[in-house]
């Protein structure tokens, strides 16, 4: 069966990287950006769908690993090194933040990642970090470039394209053999029973930590590849309402399932411009209609109907 799915997720692989080739450039663009999604939604997945712990400040951190690619490329880094730090120093800030709030549970935990949400877009907007963060007008950077060897027949598009495809990839491995291993039995038995699970002997404050700051890492993941991508980032592109649209395209794509982050990535980037098309005057009144629809119609969400669970298979 692992062979299988190896082969699947090979055949995915090969057929999304050779999809820019055929589609214009501004997809490729809106692609990319799914992307980065789907992997700030596998976190999100990993945190809420397999350990049980309700977060509603996802976008927080995705705004971190943009702020923290942007400040680094703007500081002289080049972009595959900025990445990477960036996600470190999300991971530590998640480390930090996570030890006093992991202690709390249900709404109470969702409402302290709602703070976190609300907080963020201020803190990178004041005055006092202006002059790292750009304030409200927000930082540039530049757009990753192909080597010179492959400019000729391949464009920046493209390039970024695959630079995504790339990171997903690795995201989906590392997680999946996460959740076959010993963490992804602690995670899944917190979800079950936290106080079942103390008395198995497992740490409970360790395994939601690592979920927490796993969670952390593929968001800021996501917010790199979105700044990158944009080429820009600003507060306004980190509210509140992010967030809560990441919680709703997971559930809308199958929480706790292989496909739902994929799938909710996708809902959540081309959904709102055919709503914008429908209704110019309430693209968002449609939008939550078709969220409501999915919840009502497929309660398991939309990689339900395809037999996906996440506890019966083991995967993420």
């Amino acid at each position: 069966m692992n062979t299988t799915s190896n082969r699947t997720l090979l055949a995915v692989a090969v057929l999304a990287a050779l999809l820019p080739l055929f589609v214009p450039a501004f997809l490729t663009f809106q692609l990319t950006q799914t992307i980065g999604l789907g992997i700030a939604l596998v976190g999100l997945n990993l945190l809420t769908g397999m350990a049980g712990q309700p977060s509603l400040g996802h976008g927080a951190f995705f705004a971190i690993g943009a702020y923290g690619t942007a400040m680094l490329v703007e500081a002289g880094l080049p972009w595959w090194s900025a990445l990477p730090l960036a996600c470190v120093a999300g991971a530590v800030l998640a480390f930090v933040i996570g030890k006093p709030i992991l202690r709390l549970e249900h709404t109470y935990l969702a409402l302290a990642t709602f703070a976190i949400a609300l907080a963020v877009p201020q803190l990178v907007r004041n005055a006092a970090v202006e002059r790292w963060t750009g304030g409200a007008q927000g930082l540039q950077l530049d757009r990753p470039s192909p080597p010179a060897w492959l400019e000729p027949w391949v464009n920046q598009d493209t390039w970024m394209y695959w630079v995504a495809l790339v990171l997903a990839i690795a995201v989906v491995l590392a997680v999946r053999r996460l959740a076959r291993g010993r963490l992804g039995l602690e995670l899944r038995a917190l979800s079950d029973h936290t106080v079942a699970a103390a008395g198995c002997g497992i740490d409970v404050s360790r395994s939601k930590a690592l979920a927490f700051v796993l969670s952390a890492v593929c968001a800021c993941i996501g917010g790199g590849l979105y700044a990158l991508n944009v080429q820009l980032v600003t507060p306004d592109s980190f509210t509140l309402f992010l967030s809560l649209t990441m919680v709703a395209g997971l559930v809308v794509g199958g929480l706790g399932t292989a496909l739902g982050p994929w799938i909710g990535a996708v809902f959540v980037q081309f959904i709102p411009s055919v709503a914008d098309r429908v209704s110019t005057a309430a693209p968002w009144a449609v939008f939550g209609m078709a969220i409501l629809l999915v919840v009502f119609l497929q309660p398991r969400g939309m990689a339900g109907m395809l037999r996906f669970p996440l506890r019966n298979k083991r995967s993420l």
